[in-house]
């Protein structure tokens, strides 16, 4: 392969990851939901499980999550 080919396809992939970063790292509202949703999730599974103070640690950390979420809207 000739140089400026290989160059080319080392910029292409470092553009396409540079992207994918971005599009992961990127603060949004739905990302803040679902973690919000996990969390109270793991809060109900404490609560029935008779563990009530982490139920309230995930309930509020849930809350917290859904309190951002609704900033980025």
């Amino acid at each position: 392969m000739e140089w400026w080919k290989i160059l080319i396809l080392v910029v292409l992939a470092f553009v396409i990851i540079v992207l994918a970063a971005m599009y992961l790292f990127q603060d949004s509202a739905t990302k803040y939901y679902k973690k919000a949703r996990n969390l109270h999730f793991k809060g109900e599974k404490a609560y029935h499980s008779g563990n009530f103070d982490a139920s309230e640690k995930y309930y509020k950390k849930a809350e917290n999550f859904r309190k951002r979420a609704r900033e980025l809207e």
